[in-house]
């Protein structure tokens, strides 16, 4: 556990003091889709392998449509009242 954060901080000081180039800036970016989509590829070959989960997956979906349904209701909700709080009238900050 301890290598995960050693290599985000390391990531927030390179981050932090600027040392990216632009050029650099847009690797980085094609870099993590890259490992985006392979986590995501990854966690489906585990799903799909598990068969507790191929079999609860009935119940599993309205569940989780929920879970997100409101996930992105309370999201929505929280950036509206923070926009209106701290964003002056017609414009933007």
């Amino acid at each position: 556990m301890w290598k995960i954060f050693l290599v985000l901080g390391l990531g927030f000081l390179v981050g932090f003091s600027g040392q990216l180039t632009e050029k650099g800036l847009r690797i980085n970016a094609r870099l993590q889709t890259v490992w985006l989509m392979l986590l995501i590829f990854c966690m489906g070959v585990g799903i799909g392998r598990n068969q507790e989960i191929i079999q609860a997956l009935p119940s599993l979906g309205g569940k989780a449509f929920l879970f997100a349904l409101f996930a992105v209701a309370g999201s929505i909700a929280v950036v509206f009242l923070l926009t209106k709080l701290f964003l002056p009238k017609g414009g933007t900050k």
